[in-house]
């Protein structure tokens, strides 16, 4: 069996992911080779390349000759993001239905322990993870591609929006809801389910946006 080796620059950029998705820094903020190679004790080159993967995955800009920016986003990305979102899962929930739903069954089980103290970007994790969990249910790595690439910038969104969940287990019980619905096997109630869990979806992040700017 192949052992994955993991290099250094892959253990910045992964560092360097979770501060992102956490709201560790602001949209904008930019990140210096010369400070990031000092605070992690690493050369130069490598944290280019860390920051090379994060700008492929599209958390991360550099122009030419630049310092690393932190991507932002406007209400247009927004829409951009919850429209892509909304076309490729409902293909996946589609495939889904009422098969194969023992991983996300297992996902929602973790989700629905949570208790209404824990921080804003675990729930956005199991969030995520419970959505990503219907792609992998679908049996399509070209769909679970998409979305894993979607989802990167979807928690940075989320991150540097900062929002506060008036009730984690409000939030579970309406993936429970989801669950449910696609246990039923009924084609139409799924896809209204799912078709108003995108509507709230994308309404949440224009509202904070907006508020934001104020």
């Amino acid at each position: 069996m192949a052992i994955e080796t993991v290099t250094v620059a892959d253990a910045v950029a992964d560092q360097l992911r979770r501060r992102l998705l956490s709201g560790h820094y602001r949209g904008g903020e930019q990140l210096r080779d010369t400070d990031l190679a000092r605070e992690f004790g690493v050369a130069r080159p490598t944290v280019r390349a860390a920051v090379q993967m994060l700008v492929a995955d599209g958390l991360l800009e550099r122009g030419r000759g630049r310092s690393a920016q932190v991507r932002s986003f406007a209400a247009e990305d927004a829409i951009d993001l919850c429209r892509l979102r909304r076309a490729i899962e409902a293909v996946a929930v589609e495939m889904v239905m009422s098969q194969r739903l023992t991983g996300v069954e297992a996902v929602m089980r973790e989700f629905a322990v949570l208790g209404d103290d824990v921080s804003w970007d675990v729930v956005a994790d199991h969030d995520v993870a419970f959505h990503r969990a219907v792609f992998v249910a679908a049996g399509s790595v070209r769909l679970l591609r998409t979305f894993d690439e979607l989802s990167s910038e979807l928690r940075l969104l989320i991150a540097q929006l900062q929002p506060t969940y008036d009730s984690v287990s409000e939030l579970a019980r309406e993936h429970e809801l989801l669950l449910a619905e696609l246990r039923s096997g009924d084609a139409e109630r799924v896809k209204a389910a799912w078709s108003r869990h995108f509507d709230d979806a994308e309404r949440f992040f224009l509202d904070l946006i907006k508020e934001r700017a104020k």
